[in-house]
């Protein structure tokens, strides 16, 4: 299969952890080499693999691979992303569902690059209309976890439907909502401090004492955004 090297040995065996039901078909299999795990892989009911995490001492390590078959039953790599001693760290790689091309691709060359799981993780979906790819998924890492903003973007990529804020993969601060119209879902901004949901009037008191949660402004109500410089560089490369 085109851009699949996988770092899980050959002279493995697969012991089953989780099958299908009610067929029983293997849904999660470890990878055992010399009665350690060395891997993890992931079945759908017909017996085709769709995720792989190589694993060394109980961590990730290694290259993980995600698969699609929508458009060839053997299979399509379209994510591939390297990891060390359990963090990402390397260039991530995303590829086309349709023809497997590299998608989004910095002077690194590949899709975005992870520093022992520290950077700006990034997710590009299809444009129907205009037929190429754009940005819509973007939150910031900070050692394995999710730390600081995540915004999820509309086709147009000046707005956003989806916002969330994280401190050490706690959600902390002001999660907002949009419909098709742009306006906000019923319910929002909802306001959390350390992962806990807490009144506008909480929220406002913690931040006095707390500078990571974000300040509340009325404008940031609106989908609109102004990104910072390295997730407007990701949106040029789209």
């Amino acid at each position: 299969m085109k851009h699949y090297r996988s770092s899980i040995p050959k002279a493995t065996r697969h012991r089953v952890i989780f099958t299908h039901e009610p067929s029983g078909k293997k849904h999660k299999v470890e990878c055992i080499l010399a009665r350690q795990m060395v891997g993890i892989r992931w079945f759908d009911e017909q017996g085709r693999m769709y995720s792989e995490y190589p694993m060394k001492d109980g961590l990730t390590h290694g290259t993980a691979f995600h698969f699609d078959f929508d458009f060839n039953n053997k299979g399509t790599v379209i994510f591939a992303e390297p990891y060390r001693k359990g963090l990402a760290h390397g260039i991530a790689e995303q590829y086309s569902e349709q023809d497997g091309t590299l998608i989004g691709t910095y002077y690194l060359i590949g899709t975005y690059y992870m520093k022992n799981g520290t950077g700006l993780d990034l997710w590009r979906c299809w444009n129907l209309e205009k037929k190429c790819y754009f940005l819509s998924e973007a939150r910031y890492v900070n050692a394995g976890k999710w730390h600081g903003f995540e915004w999820w973007l509309n086709e147009d990529q000046k707005t956003v439907h989806e916002e969330k804020h994280f401190w050490e993969n706690l959600q902390h601060g002001i999660a907002r909502k949009w419909n098709f119209s742009g306006k906000l879902k019923l319910g929002y901004p909802k306001y959390w401090v350390k992962d806990k949901q807490v009144s506008k009037k909480q929220y406002l008191r913690a931040r006095a004492g707390d500078s990571n949660l974000p300040p509340f402004r009325k404008a940031d109500n609106f989908p609109r955004r102004k990104f910072p410089p390295a997730v407007l560089a990701a949106i040029e490369l789209s």
